[in-house]
């Protein structure tokens, strides 16, 4: 009896480990590419007829080719399906400087990625080589591809433009300080400071509206009333008790300002958005609410196309996952192998090398639906912080519409 209670065991674990390997017809719905370049994404050509927003996630935020991926895809969005708008996992107040550069307002990037914007991960060739290709772009076409950020975790940027535009306005400057960021400590008499600074400004925008917008238009006091607005969002956030709610108050913001610029432009807008998988997938994974991609889900239903990333083999960029043991320093990582009987390994052996996965479409077929919507175990990445292990196990077919594997990717370049 204990040999046939081994034996039993053991079948179960085989059949366990093969579980993931590719489903039957799976290979129906893939599309092998070679580079990343703006031709190879013909394969979006019939997937967005109805779409309005485009959310391309990425495994790991310090990797070379999840820099160059948007980039192309953008490239391609914008000349062949009429994309004009480009929404980046940055600050909102932080990005309208790169604004100015890409819309030729401003000359330099370099010190705009070296004194505006706080994320490490922009200031690195792959991005400056992003920025101009929109800059070189909107010089010679009349439909200008606009660049906007949509978080909330550092706002001097915002204060800065809210300045800037009080001096437009023929209004003094003001007097507050919102140089520290969400996850820095705050004793609560400076929050409390904060929180009075915020009302004094929403106060000041209210009373003078008319005013405003006669010096300065309409559509520009809407920009600077939203400063405002992404001011609060911080003052809220930084109020939680936690880090999983300060999380889940970011993913709640980054909805609200996505929507907030589809307002705020042209009806026959269309958006990508480039943030982590995390952020955008249709789940609950970042805390314990919606993400922004179960927020666009259900605010936009089939018009939100999301995309996730996996890779293969290859290095990338993060802090330790124990960081705040060892210290934050900035390490290389790298994945030697892709483990078998994972999902990623099928992905690995169907693509050519690189690999796009239909999974929306694959999700019209009931019995593929059950399949690909279980749990499957994926590459796990980094965002900026590795996670201390090389697979996750997630709904990933569930979550989003297609998956983009890259085979062998890089760390990422930074500017010297």
């Amino acid at each position: 009896m204990k040999k046939i209670g081994t034996l039993l065991l053991l079948l179960a674990f085989q059949s366990a480990s093969f579980s993931q390997d590719c489903l039957p017809g799976l290979k129906d719905y893939t599309t092998p590419f070679g580079t990343i370049e703006a031709g190879s994404f013909t394969f979006l050509q019939d997937q967005l007829k109805e779409v309005k927003i485009v959310g391309l996630g990425e495994d790991t935020h310090g990797t070379s080719e999840f820099t160059t991926l948007p980039t192309k895809m953008l490239q391609y969005l914008v000349e062949n399906h009429q994309f004009n708008l480009f929404i980046i996992e940055a600050g909102f107040g932080e990005v309208a400087y790169l604004n100015d550069y890409v819309q030729g307002k401003a000359d330099s990037l370099l010190p705009i990625l070296n004194n505006r914007i706080s994320t490490w991960r922009y200031r690195t060739t792959e991005f400056v080589e992003m920025m101009d290709w929109i800059r070189q772009y909107n010089k010679t076409h009349q439909r200008k591809v606009q660049l906007y950020g949509m978080e909330m975790q550092y706002v001097l940027s915002d204060l800065n433009r809210i300045k800037q535009y009080l001096a437009k306005a023929g209004q003094s400057t003001i007097d507050a300080d919102f140089s520290k960021h969400l996850w820095q400590p705050i004793p609560d008499e400076e929050k409390g400071d904060y929180y009075i600074a915020y009302k004094k400004l929403k106060s000041l925008f209210y009373k003078n509206r008319e005013q405003f917008i006669k010096q300065t238009g309409e559509e520009a006091f809407a920009e600077a009333y939203h400063h405002v607005e992404v001011i609060g969002q911080f003052i809220s956030a930084i109020h939680q008790q936690s880090d999983v709610l300060k999380n889940d108050f970011r993913d709640i913001y980054m909805a609200v300002n996505v929507e907030w610029i589809l307002q705020n432009n042209a009806d026959d807008s269309r958006a990508l958005i480039w943030a982590q998988n995390v952020h955008l997938g249709d789940w609950v994974s970042n805390g314990i609410t919606d993400v922004l991609g179960h927020q666009l889900k259900k605010r936009f239903g089939e018009s939100f196309y999301n995309i996730a990333t996996d890779f293969g083999t290859g290095e990338f960029i993060a802090f330790p996952h124990n960081a705040n043991e060892i210290g934050w320093k900035l390490k290389t990582f790298s994945f030697e192998k892709v483990l078998p009987h994972t999902f990623t390994a099928c992905l690995q052996k169907l693509g050519n090398p690189n690999l796009f996965l239909d999974l929306r479409k694959m999700k019209t077929i009931p019995s593929l639906k059950a399949e690909i919507e279980k749990d499957l175990t994926i590459m796990y990445g980094a965002g900026a912080q590795e996670w201390g292990k090389q697979t996750e196990t997630v709904p990933v077919g569930k979550a989003f519409d297609a998956i983009i594997y890259l085979d062998k990717t890089h760390k990422i370049n930074f500017l010297r």
